[in-house]
């Protein structure tokens, strides 16, 4: 049979069996086995245990749990209302200033979990019901919120570079130094709107005229040890050279169970709820990480890559056209699929081609994350949307979808930015080697 055919017929029972509702790792790996028995027949089934053992039996991939480990023990722990509360604070009498704190909150949260539902779920607990009180619209409030949560993709230690990084095969150490910048621009831009709406549409967003004193202030400061301790054990350590990326993991998980168990906020019972919660998200994505390695092992073995390369190159297409169809592909299927499968599916397909158009597999690294942003705020399976109306039923899915689309457009001149200034990505990694 043709590879053309078999590969379409891949991909048409992956979308049929996840139609009907199976879990994506058994509808991907199902459908790759199918494509493994097309093009080879019985025999070829010999090739996925190895094809497994290869990819599974990595060092990198220890990370993965233990980066949600600490997320789960900071999601449970006051760690996050201190981040909130010192924000609120330092910048809470600005125009937008509680939209503001919640970023910034949120993005020091991302930093240290590199869970973006995590930093959703725990910033806006606090953040949502405050920026009501004060007469905050509620699309600006839950759209902040949704959009801030998705920080924690783009700021190491982020879960989604680990992944893309054994897809690609790129450093991992090289996307957290490459990631530092772009999430600057990305947070400073969230926070530019707010203050804009805060100055042009003050009934959107009120001003906090409530003042603080110098003794709150400063307890407040004390309060968050904690958090910037885990920030060096995690992001300190790696660009210090200290430890590799696995080994930060390990450090910010121990980190986070000890000062838990200092603030006397673990017990045996919270103990238990935060390891099984683990261990069903590790247990979740190295799931769909094995089924993705058999569509790529079957999409490699048909020569998909390559003939979509020869493709474009025969195509005439300048390099930054194919990249925008790259990136409407991925905000396409990112409607629809979870971040993990979106970085999982596609990296295997879209790395031959980005190098072959001249793009450096770090730079578009970040650039896949930022879209990868984008699909948690987007509906129909945009995750932080879901997460900000269990924790604000008060809020509509609709205002908070709405509230959440400017950010979108923020992230897409972020994509333009960084795609006219690549140096803003590639700076950092060639400073620190």
């Amino acid at each position: 049979m043709d590879p053309v055919t078999i590969f379409i017929i891949v991909v048409c029972g992956f979308a049929f069996l996840l139609i009907f509702g199976a879990p994506i790792f058994a509808a991907l790996g199902l459908s790759s086995v199918l494509g493994i028995l097309l093009h080879s027949g019985f025999n070829g089934l010999q090739a996925i245990a190895p094809t497994l053992q290869r990819g599974m039996a990595s060092y990198s991939l220890i990370a993965i749990p233990l980066f949600i480990l600490m997320g789960e023990v900071i999601a449970r722990t006051s760690i996050g209302g201190r981040l909130y509360q010192l924000f609120y604070l330092l910048v809470g009498r600005m125009p937008g200033g509680l939209a503001v704190a919640s970023i910034g909150s949120s993005a020091v949260f991302g930093a240290m979990s590199g869970v973006s539902v995590a930093g959703a779920a725990t910033i806006g607990r606090f953040a949502i019901p405050e920026m009501l009180k004060r007469g905050y619209s509620p699309g600006l409030s839950g759209g902040t919120i949704a959009s801030a949560g998705a920080l924690a993709l783009l700021i190491p230690p982020s879960i989604g570079f680990v992944l893309y990084g054994e897809m690609a095969e790129q450093s991992i150490g090289k996307l957290f130094i490459a990631a530092l910048i772009p999430a600057l621009l990305v947070v400073c831009l969230m926070a530019s709107y707010v203050v804009g709406v805060g100055l042009l549409r003050p009934d959107l967003a009120p001003r906090n005229l409530v003042s603080f004193t110098r003794k709150e202030l400063l307890k407040t400061l004390r309060d968050i040890w904690a958090g910037v301790l885990l920030i060096f054990l995690v992001i300190g350590s790696i660009y210090l050279g200290i430890a590799t990326p696995t080994e930060a993991a390990g450090l910010g998980a121990a980190g986070g169970l000890v000062i838990a168990f200092l603030f006397k906020e673990l017990d045996l019972k919270k103990l238990v709820l935060i390891l099984r919660s683990t261990s069903v998200t590790s247990g979740m994505i190295l799931l769909i990480l094995a089924s993705a390695l058999l569509f790529g092992y079957i999409t490699t073995r048909l020569m998909i890559p390559q003939k979509l390369v020869s493709a474009i190159a025969g195509s005439g297409f300048s390099p930054v056209v194919i990249l925008i169809f790259i990136l409407i592909f991925l905000l396409f299927v990112g409607m629809f699929l979870d971040i993990v499968s979106l970085i999982l599916i596609t990296t295997p397909i879209l790395i031959p081609i980005i190098t072959t158009i001249g793009y450096d597999p770090v730079w578009f690294g970040i650039i896949m994350i930022i879209a990868c942003e984008v699909a948690v705020i987007t509906p129909p399976v945009g995750l932080n949307l879901y997460v900000i109306k269990g924790i604000a039923p008060q809020i509509s899915l609709k205002d908070i979808t709405l509230g959440a689309l400017p950010f979108v457009g923020l992230q897409m001149l972020a994509i333009v930015i960084l795609t006219l200034f690549p140096e803003l990505v590639l700076w950092l990694p060639q400073v620190m080697r």
